[in-house]
């Protein structure tokens, strides 16, 4: 076996090392992760929903585990998967995958996080001031037609 051999094995070992160390952490850590964005998504789906019965709340249960599960899912399998990649072609095709599904997540529940973080004081903020904007254009319009 040649030194650079032997430094190779060696710096696999220190790797392999590491990587159970992160394996005995990692679940636990996607798993909280995962549950906190579930807890936030609730709460905006339940501040956007306007029923408050039974169903409103299974449904929000529902997308609230769903959007959990996927997201835990998800960094699951990119985190078993990537390193496993030994062609630039999986490499980069699994980059790719890792990126859309991103996307996928901050767009399946980042508005729902910031809703239920904006609470309904938000809402009826934006609300104020646009029937503000619009009684501004309404007396305009007004003040126009009485000047005619």
């Amino acid at each position: 076996m040649t030194a650079a051999e032997a430094k190779g094995l060696r710096t696999a070992k220190e790797l392999e090392g590491h990587l159970v160390w992160l394996d005995t952490f990692t679940p636990a850590a996607l798993g909280v992760l995962a549950i906190a964005s579930g807890i936030y998504t609730y709460l905006g789906v339940t501040s956007l929903l306007e029923d408050i019965g039974a169903m409103s709340f299974f449904a929000a249960v529902a997308y609230s585990v769903a959007v959990s599960v996927g997201i835990f899912v998800f960094w699951s399998y990119m985190l078993r998967l990537l390193p496993s990649m030994r062609s630039a072609g999986g490499f980069i095709g699994l980059t790719i995958s890792t990126i859309v599904g991103s996307l996928a997540i901050i767009a399946m529940s980042s508005w729902l996080n910031a809703a239920a973080l904006a609470g309904s004081a938000a809402v009826e903020q934006h609300l104020a001031r646009t029937v503000q904007d619009y009684q501004t254009a309404l007396e305009q319009a007004h003040d126009i037609a009485l000047s005619g």
